[in-house]
């Protein structure tokens, strides 16, 4: 009996163990991370739009560099959530985390339609609709 009642202790201990860790676990800063690829937001919205299947292997979950021009911006507020890139019907929608548009209010606030920027941001894939996704993205200073 002793030795069942250390075995259940010994998984309790190790599950407990396990969820602390992972909700301990610092998030991924792309901010800081050096990009998997860098290319335009024509490049890469062609490349989906060809190869969709394969794109999404070769780019899911990797930090991708885009640069291009704006054409939408999307507010919550104050805060921008959302800009797209290139082509309103199926460009680059890169979303910002709210932590990251609260802390760079101002460096994302000067930001404009029309103007070229480089972003960064994890790939999610592609949307036939919204065009290529890219979430938690991050201004990349010139």
């Amino acid at each position: 009996m002793k030795k069942i009642l250390l075995i259940i202790l010994f998984f309790i201990i190790i599950g407990i163990i396990g969820i602390l860790y992972v909700y301990f676990k610092p998030h991924r800063n792309l901010a800081n991370e050096k990009p998997a690829f860098t290319l335009t937001a024509a490049e890469l919205i062609k490349q989906f739009s060809e190869k969709e299947d394969s794109c999404f292997k070769v780019y899911s979950d990797k930090a991708i560099q885009v640069q291009g021009k704006i054409v939408e911006i999307a507010k919550n507020g104050n805060i921008i959530q959302t800009i797209v890139l290139e082509n309103s019907s199926s460009g680059v929608s890169c979303g910002f985390d709210s932590i990251y548009s609260v802390e760079n209010s101002e460096k994302i606030a000067k930001l404009k339609i029309g103007e070229d920027v480089t972003l960064k941001g994890k790939c999610d894939g592609y949307d036939m609709i919204i065009g290529v996704v890219l979430s938690r993205c991050c201004v990349v200073e010139k």
